[in-house]
């Protein structure tokens, strides 16, 4: 039968009218958001308010020539995001998060870091919420939301070249260690493959390498944070937090580093890394804090993705060990928020249970 006489034939039972899609006339602007939606915006609003607050800083401070317009540039970014994620939340009349403001900086404090240290602190930020933003991306819906998210991603993208090229070019690019390069494909036959936490060990692969170097430099740049927050702050237990924080760091680069010795292959130095003799605050100690446990969750981050990519027992027990140990250091934190008023609910299901009372 040909396509005429298709046309011209009555519908068969039981087989429904096809839609033409084109045809459907849709309102797109009334798709409710989802709680994906509505927890990554809000999520990121105080990611991105807290880093306007401390980009504002590192700009009034930064004297390099070939730094101050990424640091420029990455406040640039942050405001617009805020003003971005403001807009979205208007549409669906969402409150406005009070998150960070001109409260919680003071840009005319002294020096506290080596601008080396922040340049390298701002592209690793920006690697991580790369990540942040493409999950966003993944589970969004309403086309102003995945276009915000997308424009994230871009500039994220930016910022690390842009750093990453820097950085690469005054010699200060930390790598991870290159390794000897194969010349034929190989399979694996033995399930020693995995190895054991004391026995013998396979050499270490190529990801496996990649996750222990890259978790070992987050670390060291959280030890530097923790450090140089530690002289500032003004609250005595969050002093004492951020001690605590510190000591952690400190075994988790041990047992990272230990790994990599074994293989006779070199960790990352941090030379460049320099804090000063500042005790003048530039963050209020509510920033200091939040800071310290969203970085300590983008940590929990990194290893549970080492975790996933790793096959030798040894370096997935360490990577457990140290999820394990920046969960309850993440969860005091927490506490000690709550304690002092500083953390804002996020955004939630109805109470079923309260409404049917």
């Amino acid at each position: 039968m040909d396509n005429t006489q298709q046309e011209n034939q009555p519908n068969q039972p039981n087989q429904p009218e096809q839609i033409r899609y084109d045809t459907v006339q849709h309102n797109q602007a009334k798709i409710p958001p989802t709680a994906s939606e509505i927890g990554y915006l809000w999520s990121n609003y105080f990611a991105e308010t807290m880093s306007v607050c401390m980009l504002k800083y590192i700009v009034a401070k930064s004297k390099d020539p070939d730094f101050k317009p990424i640091f420029q540039r990455a406040l640039d970014v942050s405001s617009q995001r805020v003003n971005s994620i403001k807009d979205i939340f208007n549409l669906f009349h969402h409150p406005i998060p009070e998150a960070f403001g001109e409260k919680d900086v003071e840009i005319n404090a002294r020096e506290l870091f080596s601008e080396s240290y922040l340049l390298t602190y701002t592209r690793q930020t920006n690697r991580l919420i790369l990540l942040n933003y493409s999950q966003a991306y993944g589970v969004s819906y309403r086309p102003e939301i995945r276009v915000f998210f997308n424009e994230c991603i871009d500039t994220c993208q930016e910022i690390i070249q842009k750093s990453s090229d820097i950085l690469l070019a005054k010699g200060l690019l930390l790598k991870s260690p290159y390794i000897v390069i194969s010349d034929r494909v190989e399979y694996v036959y033995d399930k020693n493959y995995y190895g054991s936490l004391l026995g013998s060990k396979r050499p270490l692969n190529a990801l496996e390498i990649n996750y222990i170097f890259d978790n070992l430099f987050s670390n060291q740049i959280l030890k530097t944070m923790n450090l140089g927050m530690g002289q500032v702050v003004m609250d005595e237990k969050v002093n004492k937090y951020l001690s605590w924080g510190k000591k952690i760091t400190d075994k988790q680069v041990k047992r990272l580093r230990t790994l990599l010795e074994e293989e006779e292959l070199p960790s990352p130095t941090t030379h460049a890394f320099e804090v000063t003799k500042s005790k003048e605050p530039p963050f209020s100690d509510k920033l200091i804090m939040f800071h310290i446990t969203t970085v300590t969750a983008f940590s929990i981050l990194e290893y549970g993705i080492g975790l996933t990519n790793t096959s030798r027992k040894d370096v997935a027990a360490t990577f457990a060990r140290s999820i394990t140990e920046l969960i309850h250091f993440a969860k005091d934190g927490t506490d000690i928020m709550i304690e002092r008023g500083w953390l804002e609910k996020p955004p939630e299901t109805a109470d079923r249970g309260e409404l049917t009372q």
